[in-house]
C-alpha cells in the first residue's frame, strides 16, 4: 500500500509568502519606473523656462501687433536673482560689470503681465552667469539663459566660454 502524503503550508505562512511576493514586485516595479522615468536636468529647465517666456512674448504679440517696445539693452526676465554687483538682485553676469538688474525689467514684465501669468523662478547659475533675460537689440528680442553644456532644444547656442558655460537662445523676430 502507497500512500502519498503532501506537506502543507500553514495558511498565515502561505498569507506571509504571498504578501512578501507582493511587496517584492511592489518594490521591483518602482524600481524600474525611476531607472526609466525622464529626470529634468538643469539644462532641460531653463530652455523650458526660456519656451516659457517665448510663449507669453508671443501671446503679447498676437494681443497688440508688436512685441512690447523696450530701448535696446538688457532685462530680467522674471524676479528672484541673486545678489550681484550693486548689491542689486541681477541676471546675467550677476557679480560681474556685465549684469542687468532685475529691477530694470519691471516695465517689460508689467507689459507682458497685461496678457497673461509670467513664468516663475529663474535658472540655476552656471559659473557666474543666470537667466532668463532678454537682449533688446537690432536683431530682435533675444531670450537667453546659461546652461551647462550644450544647449537643449529649441535653444541654440550663441556662445560660450570654453569651460561649460553655454549661453542659449531663443530668437524672437519684431
Amino acid at each position: 500500500m502507497s500512500s502519498t502524503s503532501r506537506a502543507r503550508l500553514h495558511p498565515a505562512a502561505l498569507t506571509a509568502l504571498i504578501v512578501g511576493g507582493v511587496v517584492i514586485l511592489g518594490a521591483l516595479g518602482f524600481l524600474a519606473w525611476l531607472l526609466t522615468s525622464t529626470q529634468s536636468t538643469p539644462n532641460q529647465q531653463a530652455t523650458q523656462k526660456l519656451v516659457q517666456w517665448q510663449e507669453i512674448f508671443e501671446k503679447y504679440r498676437s494681443a497688440h501687433g508688436t512685441l512690447p517696445d523696450m530701448p535696446a539693452g538688457g532685462y530680467c526676465l522674471g524676479t528672484g536673482f541673486p545678489l550681484g554687483s550693486g548689491g542689486t538682485a541681477n541676471c546675467r553676469d550677476y557679480a560681474a560689470a556685465t549684469y542687468y538688474t532685475e529691477e530694470a525689467g519691471a516695465p517689460l514684465r508689467e507689459a507682458l503681465a497685461s496678457v497673461g501669468e509670467l513664468p516663475q523662478g529663474v535658472s540655476a547659475a552656471v559659473r557666474g552667469t543666470v537667466g532668463p533675460y532678454a537682449l533688446y537689440d537690432d536683431a530682435g528680442v533675444r531670450l537667453l539663459t546659461a546652461e551647462d553644456g550644450a544647449c537643449e532644444t529649441p535653444a541654440v547656442e550663441v556662445w560660450n566660454d570654453g569651460g561649460g558655460l553655454f549661453i542659449c537662445q531663443i530668437l524672437l523676430t519684431r
